[in-house]
């Protein structure tokens, strides 16, 4: 209960806060080494931006420019794992992602979510890596790693290329009621940001066809691709 409390705490100052996220930081140098694809899918020249050509390894290019380089600059594709080994670990037999349990809440000692009632405030930046037909959305300027997800989540849909790497932001521009807590550790990633889901009211696209939501002008965010990535590709 007390860490509930304090989550909830702090989400609230998020929830007032101004997103700072376009100020500058450095750039990384890439790894060298080259990828072992043993275990992965071969899909060929429609997967040739791809990790070993596999859509669920993500994009061989990393974003390289700011805003989006902060959130992948500390992010382990992999978990310290080879490719093939990541997805024996995350994936069903029919090789489709295995998602973590009560909706990717971090979990109690007895297994119960962590998370609350609370409300969005006019102003608030959120964000996501996925499409606007899904029903969370995350702290703006939370890292990659905090949010657990896979790396296909990094792919730029081919359907909407005007969005790269699948990112998308917005400003809250009525109260939005929601249920927020912490990310569960999944994917070989620590988790522990905030999640919020909105599906109560709606997903992305109903929430701005509705005015709750207003898409964060896309020209302000230099997300151009350049070098960068894993397995020195």
């Amino acid at each position: 209960m007390h860490l509930q409390y304090a989550f909830l705490a702090l989400t609230s100052i998020i929830c007032g806060a101004t997103a700072s996220f376009f100020d500058e930081i450095p750039l990384l140098t890439a790894n060298t080494a080259k990828c072992n694809c043993t275990g992965t899918n071969d899909t060929g020249k429609v997967g040739a931006s791809y990790i070993c050509r596999d859509p669920r390894l993500g994009p061989i290019r990393l974003p390289r420019r700011f805003p989006l380089l902060s959130f992948v600059s500390d992010y382990d594709r992999f978990g310290g794992e080879t490719p093939g080994v990541f997805l024996s670990k995350w994936t069903n037999p029919d090789g489709y992602y295995n998602y973590p349990p009560q909706n990717g809440f971090q979990l109690t000692v007895t297994g119960q979510p962590i998370l609350g009632n609370m409300t969005l405030l006019p102003g608030t930046k959120v964000d996501r890596f996925g499409s606007e037909y899904g029903s969370y959305v995350s702290a703006a300027d939370a890292p990659y790693s905090q949010r657990a997800l896979p790396p296909s989540n990094l792919d730029t849909p081919v359907d909407t290329p005007d969005y790269p790497y699948n990112y998308h932001i917005y400003t809250v521009i009525k109260p939005l009621e929601c249920v927020g807590g912490p990310i569960a550790p999944w994917f070989g990633q620590p988790g522990l940001g905030a999640q919020f889901y909105v599906g109560g009211t709606g997903n992305i696209l109903t929430l701005i066809a509705n005015g709750y939501l207003e898409r964060v002008n896309k020209t302000a965010l230099e997300a151009g691709p350049g070098k960068g990535g894993d397995c020195g590709l």
